[in-house]
């Protein structure tokens, strides 16, 4: 492992709805321990927030919530930023040896807006909306694919950007 390292996504808890912000707490991101788990995030590592509703990132550390609860929150400094009924991404980073960053896959956690674990990774690349048709076909950033060989001309995929959620062919 000498050598060169790169700063990778390590975990991530996607779109999770904040529940209460206390900036009287003296710092940090309380999250369930199952989520942690789930991540493979450990009490006390530096995670990144960054809020969907506002815009706001920021970067505190994870302390573990109270088993079974599905309460995400701010505390501190982080609750000038993040208030209740926010969506947030928490994430973490490792750095991996050059050697193994193709064999590294970071843990991804998609959750409802209840804070329940909905799925788990891994992501669908915009403009791709997850539950479309070639949206099933899931490729990461390198281009490796699982589950067959994306066709520039699948039907039916649904464009974030698209009006109404009308249908375009490609």
């Amino acid at each position: 492992m000498n050598g060169p390292f790169r700063k990778l996504l390590s975990a991530k808890i996607h779109r999770a709805t904040v529940t209460q912000a206390d900036v009287d707490y003296e710092g940090s991101m309380t999250v369930p321990p199952e989520l942690l788990s789930a991540a493979g995030i450990v009490p006390y590592e530096a995670v990144c927030v960054w809020n969907v509703s506002r815009g706001s990132r920021l970067e505190t550390y994870a302390i573990t919530g109270v088993p079974g609860s599905q309460d995400i929150c701010a505390n501190g400094a982080a609750a000038r930023l993040i208030q209740p009924g926010d969506r947030v991404i928490i994430a973490s980073y490792s750095f991996v040896p050059e050697d193994q960053i193709e064999q590294h896959r970071p843990r991804l956690i998609f959750v409802d807006d209840q804070n329940r674990i909905a799925h788990r990774g891994p992501e669908v690349a915009g403009p791709l909306v997850r539950g479309d048709t070639a949206a099933s076909v899931v490729c990461d950033v390198r281009k490796q694919c699982r589950g067959g060989t994306p066709s520039i001309s699948s039907p039916q995929v649904t464009h974030a950007g698209d009006a109404a959620g009308e249908k375009s062919t490609h």
